[in-house]
């Protein structure tokens, strides 16, 4: 007992049978890279109000594919008929960051942004112009 005392007193540990510690079960995380569907869209226009206007009748879909490219279908309620936006291009994300890099008459164009993928709901949040300005869309993964 005196031995066992004195090895605990330096630091050692008697020699027990080990103890497994629980396996973890691993869990497939959800893949960002999926078809989302759009839920709402609100632009904010600083220089008219301090609270983003939403959109009437959004709808469409947002694919981000896993080799980097995407396609945008969306969809809203204008002046009594349904307006498009389509628009096909290349994605990259680090961290919360996102840019869509994508061709409209002819010129490269890129929109920068941030995103937040939380429960199968996607927010982005692309800077806007003038400064400040900001378009605001969320999805759900389907």
């Amino acid at each position: 007992m005196k031995w066992f005392l004195f090895l605990w007193f330096l630091g050692a540990t008697p020699l027990l049978p080990s103890a497994r510690p629980p396996q973890s079960i691993p869990r497939k995380s959800p893949s960002f890279f999926a078809t989302y569907t759009y839920l709402t869209y609100a632009i904010l226009d600083k220089g008219t109000s301090p609270t983003p206007l939403a959109a009437k009748g959004v709808g469409g879909t947002l694919q981000l594919r896993a080799d980097g490219t995407y396609q945008k279908r969306l969809t809203l309620a204008g002046n009594g008929t349904t307006l498009r936006f389509d628009q096909d291009g290349r994605f990259v994300f680090a961290a919360d960051s996102i840019r869509f890099l994508y061709t409209r008459n002819g010129q490269p164009h890129t929109d920068r942004g941030v995103f937040r993928l939380r429960n199968g709901l996607l927010t982005i949040t692309l800077a806007g112009f003038p400064v400040g300005n900001q378009s605001i869309y969320t999805l759900r993964m389907q």
